[in-house]
């Protein structure tokens, strides 16, 4: 990863060739650090976010959207905030809106569920003149809370079936429902 300044001058010289704005908090260079050096794994899904970040650099976002996978529905307890599946059970956590991309958060699966849970209502303000990006916390309403939970208590159910859909193989359910193919076939008989 370049220096502060260095990555600076690329966002510059980045900016000027396209029109998306890229900002990657502390936090998410820490914990793309911290799985670069964990290795197996956690260091190719580090990989892997290197290759969408050269992709947004590149100018390719459209490619992005088809080259990597966004999570079904985006992320409802962060306005504007995605997770794109690296590998294995590894995410990055985004707010993506329009052209700006601010990475926010990068770890397993439950890892960042928890960020994002104890992060809720994560917020930000732009200023394009001087490339600030100001990240803050508001507070919603009953209304919001409420419907919050049932849309993350949807997505969890949902991805966890996914996964679970993904290691179940023909043997697995052979296995599973071998009592009820047995009877099926005597009963046909």
């Amino acid at each position: 990863m370049p220096p502060p300044y260095l990555r600076n001058m690329i966002q510059d010289l980045y900016k000027e060739k396209t029109s998306l704005f890229l900002y990657r908090t502390e936090l998410f260079d820490r914990c793309h650090i911290k799985l670069r050096k964990k290795g197996g794994t956690a260091a190719m899904a580090a990989k892997k976010a290197d290759e969408f970040i050269s992709e947004l650099f590149n100018g390719s976002d459209n490619l992005c959207r088809k080259k990597f996978s966004f999570t079904w529905n985006g992320e409802n307890r962060i306005k504007n905030c995605k997770k794109i599946d690296l590998v294995g059970a590894y995410r990055l956590v985004l707010i993506h809106k329009d052209n700006n991309f601010i990475l926010l958060y990068i770890g397993s699966h439950d890892e960042c569920f928890r960020w994002i849970e104890r992060n809720k209502g994560l917020s930000y303000k732009m200023d394009h003149k001087t490339d600030a990006v100001r990240i803050f916390h508001y507070a919603p309403d009953h209304d919001d809370i409420l419907l919050q939970e049932v849309l993350n208590e949807r997505r969890f159910v949902e991805e966890h079936e996914e996964n679970l859909m993904k290691n179940i193989d023909d043997k697995v359910l052979l296995k599973i429902f071998s009592g009820f193919f047995s009877k099926t076939t005597s009963e046909g008989r």
